[in-house]
C-alpha cells in the first residue's frame, strides 16, 4: 500500500511539472493583419480589352495588393496582401467616365461611351486606369444546320487485350450529351464572356446514313476494330496512325460525303496526342466587295477541291473526351472547331500566321508564369485574365463556355468558303 501511495504521489508531481512547463511565457504571438496604410500598390486587370454591350458579356476583374517590405540587404520586396482581408468597403473599383463605382464585375447594355475605363483604389492608393472598348452586340447570323456522324471505333471482344471487367464501350447517351453540350457553348447560353457569342449553329447528329436508310441510333457508326488495323502486324499495341491508315484505305466506309457530314472519328487515344487532322488549305475565291479573312491560299478553289482522307475531311476525337470523369462535362468542341479554322489560344512564336480573332485572349505557353494548373493566365500584352474560350486546352483547368464574336465570323466563313468544310444546311 506504501509503495501504491508512493506511486500516485510521484505521478502528481509529474503532472504538476508537465503544466508548469506548458504555461505561456508571457510573449504575446499574433498573425500579421495588414490595413489600408500598408498597401503600397494596386494592380486591377480588366481581364480584357473590349466587351459586348448586351448585358451579358461580363468583366470580372482581378485585383493584387501589395507592401513594401524593407530587407536586411538594403533591397526593398513587394509582399502579396489579401485585400479581401482588409476592412469590408476598402476596395473600390471606379468607372471613370460616370463616376461610378461597380465592384468586382461590370456588365451593360447601354454604350454611353466608346471606351470606359477603370482603376481601383484602397484608400488614397490608386492603380493604373485600364481602358475597355465597348461593341454593340452583333446580329445572330442565318441558322446553320451540321449532320454529325460519330465513327465510333470499339475493341473486338475477342481479342486477347480485351478486358470485360474493364472496358468501356461509348454509350450513346454520350454522343447526345456531348453534341447538346457543344450547341450550349457556341450558342452563348453557357458562359458570360466579354465578347462572346451566338454562332447560330446547330450540331445534330445524322438520322440516316449514305445510302438514305435510317439509323437505328442517329449519328452513330460502330466500327469494331482488332489487329486487322495495325500498319505493322508485329506491334504490340496500336497507334493512332494505325487507325488512320486504315481510314484512308476504307474511306468509302469510313468517311461518309464530306459535303453532306461532319466525320468525327472517335479513336482510342487521349487528349494528349496530335489527332492528324489538318487545317483547310483552300477557299474558294471571295466576293467582290468581300475580305478573306482565313488567311489560307487557293483563290482558284472550287466545292469540289478536296481530298478525301482522313487529314483533310475528318474531326479526330480522342476516345478519353468521353469519359471525361466525374461532375465535368463531355466537351467536343475544341476538336471541331480546329476542323473549322479555328487556333487554340496558346501563343509560340513559331505561329507565324494569324488567325485573324483579334477579340480572343491568347497566351503564352512558355510563360513560366502561365501554369497549366490554373484558369487564370497571364496574356501576350502582360494582363491576367480567366481563360473560357472552348478552344482552349480540355485537359487543364479553364471555363471552355464560349467563343467569341471574332471566331463565330471565322469558322461561318470556313464552311461557307474552304473545300472539304462546306457541310452546313440551312434547314
Amino acid at each position: 500500500m506504501k509503495s501504491m501511495n508512493k506511486l500516485l504521489i510521484g505521478l502528481i508531481c509529474l503532472l504538476a511539472l508537465a503544466q508548469a512547463g506548458c504555461e505561456k511565457d508571457g510573449f504575446a504571438y499574433k498573425l500579421y493583419e495588414p490595413t489600408v496604410d500598408d498597401v503600397d500598390s494596386i494592380y486591377l486587370s480588366a481581364t480584357d480589352k473590349m466587351m459586348i454591350a448586351d448585358g451579358q458579356a461580363t468583366l470580372n476583374f482581378i485585383v493584387e495588393a501589395y507592401r513594401t517590405v524593407h530587407l536586411p540587404s538594403g533591397k526593398d520586396s513587394l509582399e502579396f496582401i489579401d485585400y479581401r482581408k482588409l476592412p469590408a468597403g476598402s476596395l473600390k473599383i471606379i468607372e471613370e467616365r460616370s463616376g461610378t463605382q461597380v465592384g468586382l464585375s461590370y456588365s451593360t447594355t447601354t454604350i454611353p461611351f466608346d471606351t470606359v475605363k477603370f482603376h481601383a483604389e484602397i484608400g488614397s492608393l490608386k492603380s493604373a486606369t485600364k481602358p475597355v472598348a465597348l461593341r454593340a452586340k452583333p446580329a445572330d447570323p442565318a441558322k446553320l444546320y451540321v449532320d454529325v456522324i460519330f465513327h465510333v471505333w470499339e475493341l473486338n471482344t475477342t481479342h486477347p487485350t480485351y478486358d470485360v471487367s474493364s472496358y468501356q464501350p461509348v454509350q450513346y447517351a454520350q454522343l447526345q450529351e456531348g453534341i447538346r453540350y457543344m450547341n450550349s457553348v457556341i450558342s452563348n447560353k453557357v458562359g458570360k464572356s466579354p465578347n462572346g457569342a451566338n454562332a447560330n449553329i446547330e450540331f445534330r447528329l445524322a438520322t440516316k446514313n449514305q445510302a438514305g436508310q435510317t439509323l437505328p441510333e442517329p449519328g452513330m457508326n460502330k466500327v469494331t476494330y482488332s489487329d486487322n488495323v495495325k500498319v505493322n502486324p508485329l506491334a504490340t499495341s496500336f497507334n493512332i496512325s494505325d487507325f488512320i491508315a486504315f481510314i484512308n484505305t476504307n474511306k468509302a466506309t469510313l468517311i461518309w460525303n464530306p459535303k453532306q457530314y461532319l466525320n468525327i472519328q472517335v479513336i482510342p487515344s487521349g487528349s494528349n496526342n496530335s489527332m492528324g487532322v489538318a487545317y483547310p488549305a483552300k477557299q474558294l475565291a471571295p466576293q467582290p466587295g468581300q475580305q478573306a479573312i482565313l488567311g489560307v491560299a487557293g483563290t482558284a478553289a472550287n466545292e469540289d477541291d478536296f481530298i478525301t482522307d482522313y487529314a483533310n475531311a475528318c474531326v479526330g476525337l480522342p476516345r478519353t473526351m468521353l469519359f471525361p470523369g466525374l461532375e465535368r462535362k463531355i466537351e467536343l468542341f475544341r476538336f471541331v472547331g480546329m476542323f473549322y479554322g479555328l487556333y487554340t489560344p496558346v501563343f509560340t512564336s513559331a505561329r507565324l500566321y494569324s488567325d485573324y480573332c483579334y477579340d480572343t485572349r491568347k497566351f503564352d505557353g512558355l510563360d513560366k508564369r502561365n501554369s497549366y494548373s490554373f484558369a487564370a493566365k497571364v496574356g501576350i500584352d502582360n494582363e491576367k485574365y480567366i481563360a473560357d474560350n472552348a478552344m482552349d486546352d480540355s485537359r487543364y483547368p479553364t471555363l471552355l463556355n464560349s467563343i467569341t464574336v471574332d471566331q463565330v465570323a471565322r469558322m461561318r466563313s470556313v464552311m461557307a468558303r474552304c473545300p472539304g468544310r462546306m457541310n452546313t444546311k440551312n434547314q
